[in-house]
């Protein structure tokens, strides 16, 4: 019976005030403030013990006094027994300072003085104690600011100066845990440790510290706690004394003076790391408070009292060994990046690393000794301690509070912590929490209410099935942990961390297991951290290999502030200053690789600086004598030279021979080519000899390199500006300028003449586009970014099967990225995301590439590219802190757009489409329908695909067969065409729409299709 009810007390236990962190919510005790700092200073406690003024609250244990907590007498075989003097609080902290000796391996000494005398406050304890779910801490202030005043005047002679941690032992029990009998402790004191940014919120920002020693110092925190948990509670049978003791109280207190922010759930009280390590309520009050395990490897880093060995991305056998039976050679904490925010900590915890059972040393009496148990026991269980009494003084292995034996693999994102941290909320999303145990069952359940059958209330604290180990017996255990696992590798986005860790080994002090990365495609290639350098979002651009340093990825990334960094494939970071106004050029010929980028009227180049840093960094800076205001376009032509096109502030664009600005003496080439107005060109695109290019109001198309332009026309824009502009290929072959504007409108241009106008959805201003052949049905296509990819034909249509959206609901942002990944010919979109998922779109059916989404951890800092590397597609991506590659692909593929402006020469154009799916039919049935079916808003598309050139009527009826409306419209063959249908004035029913489509050689087809409008 007594089993039963101390086990239903401990799944019952509610937390919200083993610490300041935990109990006051959103007042923040600066948890963070990290170890590191401290690590090597000792901390040295003042302490007092105050009593209340003697009451009779039923809302409180005692009345007051120390002592006064039990109705009768239990003697000495109980935890924490009576006296509760200045010894027994010195028994506890001998506990504190014995814990943290031992886990910080020496870095952290603890020495206490608990001052002699006893004292009382001038009022009752409620008077001090918040309201029941309050956060309003402020009588716990006064209450700290009236001792300290108090001690003061008692002790005018003490140095406070000498110490750094203040705490306060009040008479009674904390308002910590609530358990089945208890009547009531509503107006206890909640224990808590106040920081100086939670007394500021007590008492203002301007608040210093309690004045002391003739305000010659001030103290800045205050420790509260009770004299004990324990607490008499009602039962059936009668009063039974409910044992549960302070160590790990004040050690998590201490812990939380230090900077360990807690880590069960803040809202709720409920675990969220089980027995895995300190800030826990579970691990707080394991074996009853006497003694908790030790910090887990996230909290000992992070305290600064260990360090993690760091692998890359790779193929391992590691082999892991306990801390107690480590020796230096040995790894203890290992750290595997998922990406750049997320990580896992993997270790090796054993309860009993020296074999010898627990050895207990306790005080009682006035005697120390100690006690030897050599496995859980009646009397000597993480619930039931009727074996100890007294105080305990230390543990051999404090690891034997663990619920089990083998490897903890803990997931770190440092995104939730930077996110939450201030708030003291790490881990209050279960699905999302900044320091996670993976659990090996397969159950993610700690933390989790689970109602038993008799209707009691049980909740999740981790077994010794949570270890990864290989003879775990639980259900779900695969002895492996991947994409496909329970619980699996994913990021908490959701994405493919590539990781694969397998092979576990059996329970040892020294543990094995594999780590694999990457799949059969999808596998990292490099990744650098480039130590937050950036500080605007940035372009990044492949330098093309030269003949000299063969295949290797080289890169250049151009920040906002127009700083040049500059990575090679050993990783390696370079920066030049006012480097580039604009996007950046390279290209490599003979043994040297280019990048050049333009500042003013100074052409800016760098040679070779990625692929020899420490012996041919060459960098030149060449003025030509004109404002450049466009990126530069390098262009080899058909005789084998090398040009260099710059757009101006005169409206004019100049072709240099590339040699010539190399010497240092540029000369303008007699292919010289004036615009028709003084406008700043803003951006050139070229195609074969072909080239157009936008002003800040026009867009311009003199046609030909290399010869007087005989066809030269501009567009003016009103009330828009131009942002992008790309040349391409109808089915014809005719040549096609397509332009994107402020207003999202996209603009095709055949020559000069606007041939169409369409507008993109999107509630920001889209900042560009691509081209792609997504279907190799001879046309190509427009991919933007609005939030969703969308894929447009050169109608305005949607392409089939798009919009893609993200099922997280993020949006999709930056310059979309083309590529023929699964080597079908058909080309695959690949966005990213603005939380940084990577996602890969196959271009046909829009549906996402096995392996994706992958993560690049931070939100995207820029734009990314694909590249072909030892003959496998690449991507790359770019966050703040970090340049990251994954082969993509299995082979090399086509690319159709590389990058922003589509390649590293910033020709912003894709060659004509395939055609090699071109559809024969003249009016397919299946490609008509109509999106969105059904219609709740106030239109909807109707869409046909026409084999040529074709008048299209479409009649609308009801089901009783009444004229509803008709359409007509021009559609162009070839092509998916869509005709509006304005629903507004339309009542909700089932509409039928014949579709009849009239070509121009006399052939004519129609269908009928149904559509629902529901309002």
């Amino acid at each position: 019976m007594l089993k039963i009810v101390l086990t239903l007390a401990i799944s019952l236990i509610t937390l919200g005030s083993l610490s300041a962190q935990s109990f006051i919510g959103k007042i923040n005790p600066s948890p963070n403030i990290s170890l590191s700092a401290l690590a090597d200073d000792t901390i040295k406690i003042l302490a007092v013990m105050v009593n209340f003024q003697e009451d009779r609250d039923g809302a409180t244990f005692g009345n007051g006094k120390f002592g006064s907590i039990y109705s009768q007498s239990y003697g000495n075989d109980i935890l924490d027994p009576l006296p509760h003097d200045r010894d027994y609080f010195e028994s506890h902290l001998t506990f504190v300072k014995n814990y943290f000796q031992k886990v910080s391996n020496g870095k952290v000494d603890v020495q206490f003085t608990i001052l002699p005398d006893t004292f009382s406050v001038i009022k009752t304890m409620r008077n001090y104690s918040p309201a029941p779910g309050s956060d309003d801490f402020t009588p716990m202030g006064q209450f700290a600011e009236e001792v300290w005043t108090e001690a003061d005047a008692m002790y005018p002679g003490l140095t406070f100066s000498d110490y750094n941690l203040f705490v306060i032992f009040h008479a009674g029990v904390g308002r910590d845990i609530s358990l089945p009998g208890s009547l009531g402790n509503e107006r206890d004191l909640p224990s808590v440790y106040l920081g100086e940014n939670s007394l500021k919120n007590i008492f203002g920002s301007t608040f210093e510290g309690f004045p002391v020693s003739n305000g010659t110092f001030k103290i800045k925190n205050s420790m509260i706690i009770p004299e004990t948990e324990s607490r008499e509670l009602e039962t059936i049978s009668g009063t039974f004394l409910f044992e549960i003791t302070i160590n790990g109280l004040i050690v998590a207190s201490v812990a939380s003076h230090l900077g360990l922010p807690d880590l069960f759930d803040t809202e709720t009280g409920l675990s969220a790391i089980g027995r895995f390590g300190l800030m826990d309520g579970q691990s707080i009050f394991a074996y009853n408070g006497c003694f908790p395990p030790e910090p887990s490897a996230w909290e000992k880093i992070y305290l600064g009292g260990a360090d993690a060995i760091e692998i890359s991305p790779g193929n391992y056998d590691i082999s892991l060994v306990t801390k107690l039976a480590a020796t230096l050679a040995d790894t203890v904490i290992l750290k595997v990046p998922i990406n750049s925010s997320e990580y896992y900590l993997i270790e090796n915890r054993q309860r009993d690393v020296l074999a010898n059972g627990s050895q207990v040393t306790l005080k009682s009496n006035g005697n120390v000794f100690t006690r030897n148990f050599t496995k859980d026991t009646t009397g000597f269980y993480s619930y039931d301690t009727d074996s100890l009494s007294g105080v305990v003084l230390d543990v051999d292995e404090f690891d034997w509070a663990l619920p089990g034996n083998g490897i903890v693999v803990w997931h770190i994102d440092e995104n939730v912590i930077n996110e939450k941290l201030a708030e003291n909320k790490i881990n209050t999303e279960k699905t999302r929490r900044g320091v996670d145990v993976e659990e090996a069952d397969g159950v993610q359940d700690i933390g989790e209410q689970f109602t038993t059958i008799f209707g009691d209330v049980v909740i999740g604290e981790g077994t010794e099935q949570d270890f990864w180990f290989a003879d775990n017996k639980a259900e779900l255990f695969k002895n492996i942990f991947n994409k496909d696992s329970r619980p699996d590798t994913k990021t908490n986005t959701g994405a493919n961390s590539l990781i694969t860790i397998k092979d576990f080994s059996s329970i040892s002090n020294r543990m094995s297991f594999k780590i694999e990365y990457g799949d059969s495609i999808i596998k990292p290639v490099f990744g650098s951290n480039i130590n937050g350098v950036l500080t605007q979002p940035s372009s990044i651009t492949l330098i093309p290999p030269s003949e000299s340093t063969g295949n290797l990825p080289n890169f250049a990334i151009l920040s906002g502030t127009g700083e040049l960094f500059l990575n090679d494939a050993d990783l390696t970071l370079f920066k030049l200053a006012d480097f580039s106004e604009h996007k950046v050029v390279s290209t490599s010929f003979g043994s040297r690789s280019y990048v050049l980028g333009s500042n003013g009227s100074k052409i800016n180049i760098v040679n070779n600086a990625a692929a020899y840093p420490d012996t041919n960094f060459v960098f030149q800076s060449v003025d030509i004598g004109y404002q450049i205001t466009a990126p530069l376009v390098f262009r080899k032509t058909l005789t084998e030279q090398f040009e260099v096109l710059v757009g101006i502030s005169t409206g004019v664009v100049n072709v240099y021979d590339f040699q010539s600005i190399l010497d240092n003496s540029p000369v303008v080439k007699d292919i010289y080519l004036a615009g028709r107005s003084n406008d700043d060109i803003t951006q050139i695109s070229i195609l074969d000899d072909e080239y157009s290019f936008i002003t800040y109001n026009k867009f311009e198309y003199p046609e030909y390199l290399g010869q007087i332009a005989n066809k030269h026309g501009y567009f003016i824009f009103n009330n828009e500006i131009p942002i992008q502009v790309a040349l391409t290929k109808d089915q014809e072959q005719n040549s096609l300028s397509v332009v994107l504007t402020s207003s999202n409108n996209i603009y095709l241009i055949k020559g000069y003449e606007v041939i169409l106008t369409f507008h993109i959805p999107a509630d920001t201003i889209i900042s560009s586009f691509a081209l792609a052949d997504l279907k190799n049905d001879g046309n190509n296509f427009i991919i933007v970014n609005n939030g969703n990819i969308q894929a447009y034909n050169f109608q305005g249509s949607l392409a089939d099967n798009f919009p893609s959206s993200d099922p997280n609901g993020m949006r999709f942002i930056g310059s979309p990225i083309v590529a023929d990944i699964e080597g079908d010919l058909k080309s695959e979109i690949i966005s990213l995301t603005e939380d940084g998922r990577i996602f890969a779109i196959d271009g046909g059916s829009s549906k996402l590439v096995p392996g994706f989404p992958i993560s690049l951890g931070n939100n995207t800092y820029g734009s990314s590219l694909i590249f072909d590397y030892e003959n496998k597609l690449v991507f790359s991506g770019l966050t703040q802190s970090s340049l990251l590659g994954w082969s993509v692909s299995s082979t090399s593929g086509r690319i159709d757009w590389a990058e922003l402006f589509g390649n590293n020469s910033n020709h912003s154009s894709l060659s004509s489409a395939s055609n090699t799916n071109v559809i024969n039919e003249f009016f397919p049935t299946s490609r008509a329908y109509n999106y969105p079916n059904p219609v709740y808003n106030g239109e909807t598309a109707i869409r046909y695909f026409v084999g040529e050139d074709s008048k299209i009527n479409i009649k609308i009826f009801d089901l009783a067969g009444d004229y509803v409306a008709e359409l007509n419209d021009d559609a162009q063959g070839g092509l998916d065409n869509e005709t509006v249908w304005n629903v507004s004035n339309i009542q909700s029913g089932v509409y039928l729409a014949r579709i009849e489509a009239n070509g121009s050689s006399g052939k004519s087809e129609s269908v009928i299709i149904k559509i629902a409008v529901v309002k």
